[in-house]
């Protein structure tokens, strides 16, 4: 009863978070709020470089312009950073003749923002025609298909590094464990406590890239890099939680189904109060069929078990 009861409270509070997570801090930091908004503009431009095959309602247009506006603002900060710092460099001091080279690099690297801002819409633009052609070509992705990361054959490796650190934890955990669980896995192998590639490139490998990034940088691009890799490491977790969500769903679904089973096994002869009360709330719901309604809303599982308790006795 106690395991059909927790099944029961968890099918209407699908994520548990006492602490009331971002959407309470955002009631009391309206900030909050507009600061993942911009983020998630952040976003973009790395998903353009470093990711491939897009749905189109992923990358669409609309989120292209988001990253195209982010890059062009921290291009526009970087122009007129430059331009102030060429002022007051020749009102100050007498200017010197460089080296054309040195002058070449030194042209390079202060509009880097610039390269940046083209490379993103040349990138951005093949995106784009990929996904004209699959819809010409009746191959289209899912519209939502958030893109395969071109580091994943980079991030299996730390991968598998961590899983055999992790190795030595997890059998001292192991042993922790009560013994029918530890005699029912004794034959199989110690399971790797990395084993999504796509999560983890994108939620910590990706965003570790743009902090390695960040080093070569200076100025007003290593800011704009700095902001980027926390942003895309948030917003990765969150579509991996929703993932996961999506597949909890699915099995709690199924603990459900399995706990109504057992449930109907142990009501032949039981006498603990909970099945008790599931009697009288049967007897209840019998002998007044309006009351039926409001509880398949509020406890559709509940309903379920009371409904096949009054079938039995007919």
């Amino acid at each position: 009863m106690t395991n059909n009861s927790s099944s029961l409270a968890s099918s209407h509070d699908k994520s548990r978070d006492v602490t009331g997570g971002v959407n309470l801090l955002s009631k009391f930091f309206p900030i909050i709020n507009v600061v993942m908004f911009i983020f998630g503009w952040f976003t973009v431009p790395f998903e353009v470089y470093f990711r491939k095959d897009f749905g189109e309602r992923w990358l669409t247009v609309i989120n292209f312009y988001a990253g195209l506006l982010v890059l062009s603002i921290f291009n526009v900060i970087q122009m007129a950073t430059m331009t102030y710092s060429q002022v007051t460099t020749n009102y100050y001091e007498q200017p010197v003749q460089p080296d054309k080279w040195d002058s070449f690099k030194h042209f390079l690297a202060e509009r880097n923002m610039l390269w940046f801002m083209l490379l993103y819409i040349l990138i951005g633009s093949y995106h784009f025609f990929r996904m004209w052609w699959r819809n010409r070509t009746n191959t289209a992705l899912h519209s939502f298909e958030d893109g395969t990361s071109r580091f994943e054959f980079l991030a299996i490796w730390p991968m598998k590094l961590i899983n055999i650190v992790a190795i030595p934890v997890i059998r001292v955990y192991m042993l922790l464990l009560p013994k029918e669980e530890r005699e029912r896995n004794r034959e199989t192998e110690i399971p790797p406590l990395l084993d999504d590639v796509t999560a983890f490139t994108n939620s910590l490998f990706e965003p570790f890239i743009i902090l390695v990034l960040a080093c070569f940088f200076h100025g007003i691009a290593q800011i704009w890099l700095l902001i980027s890799a926390p942003a895309l490491g948030i917003y990765a977790n969150w579509k991996e939680t929703a993932k996961l969500n999506k597949y909890l769903d699915f099995r709690d679904t199924i603990v459900e189904a399995k706990n109504v089973r057992e449930h109907k096994k142990a009501m032949d002869g039981a006498t603990k109060t909970g099945t008790t009360i599931l009697k009288q709330a049967a007897e209840t719901i019998r002998e007044n069929p309006e009351v039926a309604a409001s509880v398949s809303r509020q406890y559709p599982d509940l309903m379920d078990i009371i409904d096949d308790m009054n079938n039995d006795k007919k």
